[in-house]
């Protein structure tokens, strides 16, 4: 999946990409001299899209969960696309496929990722992967940034705290979808700024020149981030929007089919919706 991912990106996202970078150099000449400010608008641009993309989740948009995640990955590879250009890359080369599966983490050197390529080519023709469903969502989880191997907790207790608190979030979101758009929003913004850092890194170790100064994007942060505070905050505040709910439904005896259980659902998908599409367009 991350090597037909990467053929994809480069084959119909690079030449766009290489064309919005000539198109913005010359619409802004006096940038074109700085390409650490280019740099820092495509970065904003690409961690906005993928925020608005892959947390766009909560109520009834948890059937887009797979959507999503195509979404925000897109989003993400086209910012790579583009850091590329602005360094001096080809986006469109083929020798850039190899560079993103490094960059995303997939292998640790370019020539490992040639190598994939290589094999990944027969296998594709052969047909498709016979991995499971947790399969698929652990690969794309560690594809997007969401998980990587920095994240791995070390010893067997913080691993089991991390697991833990990581099935508790599932279950929690599957009784009050509404905290998945604030945790997915914080997820998809840490792992796409990180994602840009590693991405200007690459490209100005590899033919490239440096577009991001190393205090930009993907800087080393306090234990205590600001952004998980905020979003810890906004999860708390999403778990008391079902009580509300149940204390309207029941204070006002609405009834639908002569049933407050009915209310409650059909109120739960209404204010999901709505709370969704609003923060949705606000972002994009």
């Amino acid at each position: 999946m991350p090597e037909r991912m990467a053929v994809f990106a480069v084959e119909f996202l690079g030449p766009s990409a290489a064309r919005r970078t000539a198109q913005r150099r010359s619409a802004t000449p006096e940038d074109a001299a700085d390409p650490a400010a280019l740099a820092h608008q495509v970065v904003r641009r690409g961690v906005r899209s993928s925020v608005a993309e892959g947390s766009f989740l909560g109520g009834p948009f948890m059937a887009l969960l797979p959507i999503a995640f195509c979404g925000a990955l897109l989003a993400q590879l086209r910012m790579v696309l583009e850091l590329a250009a602005l360094s001096g890359r080809d986006p469109a080369d083929e020798a850039v496929v190899a560079d993103l599966l490094v960059i995303q983490g997939v292998h640790p050197t370019v020539a490992r990722a040639q190598a994939a390529l290589r094999e990944a080519r027969p296998a594709a023709e052969g047909g498709g992967s016979e991995d499971g469903w947790w399969s698929t969502v652990r690969r794309q989880a560690y594809l997007l940034g969401l998980v990587t191997p920095q994240d791995r907790p070390r010893g067997k207790v913080r691993r089991a705290a991390v697991w833990a608190g990581t099935i508790a979030l599932v279950l929690v979101g599957f009784a009050v979808p509404f905290v998945w758009v604030p945790v997915c929003a914080e997820m998809y913004r840490r792992a796409t700024t990180q994602l840009a850092a590693t991405a200007a890194r690459h490209f100005a170790q590899h033919g490239g020149t440096e577009v991001l100064p190393p205090t930009g994007p993907g800087r080393r942060r306090s234990a205590v981030r600001p952004g998980f505070l905020l979003v810890t905050v906004r999860a708390l505040l999403a778990c008391l929007v079902p009580a509300v709910i149940v204390v309207v439904v029941l204070a006002a005896d609405l009834r639908i089919a002569d049933a407050h259980w009915s209310t409650v659902l059909l109120a739960f998908f209404s204010v999901a919706a709505i709370a969704a599409l609003v923060w949705y367009v606000r972002r994009r």
